[in-house]
């Protein structure tokens, strides 16, 4: 009996122990990239806010039902559902929120700035809120927003310079 309750004091402590170190992680993560590419701003913008059709090229979603000109949902391949709202629109700012069926939500902006060479800077920031102490520490162990958001540029410059290929013959 003594030894079951020495378990069972020592899970609730670790569980406490997991608990607190969460609760001491930042709720809020910022993933922040950018990249010069072959495009212009409007090219870049045009990809972006396809939303119909980016399942074809980024490989993690499933799915996108665009429910009108600013919102949407995009279910990824693992099932993850996020919804999407879009804030603000300029030639130079795309601008975002969403929530995610994982337990966080936040915002995402892209800033397009034209390059003399006739491409486009673009810069891209991410900030993504987790309220839960054990979404946070999931968070840090399996998601790393630079690399994310490096592997959606890659994707987006691809299918820009796809595009404009084609749209070239």
């Amino acid at each position: 009996m003594k030894v079951a309750l020495w378990i069972i004091g020592g899970l609730a402590g670790l569980a406490a122990l997991v608990v607190l170190i969460g609760l001491l992680l930042p709720a809020t993560r910022t993933g922040k990239v950018d990249r010069v590419v072959d495009a212009t701003p409007a090219q870049l913008a045009a990809v972006i806010l396809d939303k119909a059709s980016q399942p074809t090229w980024r490989s993690s979603l499933a799915k996108v039902e665009v429910k009108s000109q600013t919102t949407w949902t995009e279910t990824t391949q693992k099932g993850e559902v996020i919804a999407f709202e879009l804030t603000a629109q300029t030639a130079e700012t795309i601008q975002m929120r969403f929530n995610s069926s994982y337990g966080y939500q936040g915002q995402w902006e892209g800033r397009l700035v034209p390059t003399p060479a006739g491409g486009t800077h673009i810069f891209v920031t991410e900030q993504a809120t987790t309220p839960s102490p054990i979404g946070r520490i999931f968070s840090r162990l399996f998601f790393n927003p630079e690399a994310f958001a490096d592997a959606y540029l890659d994707a987006l410059a691809e299918e820009t310079q796809r595009r404009h290929t084609r749209d070239l013959k």
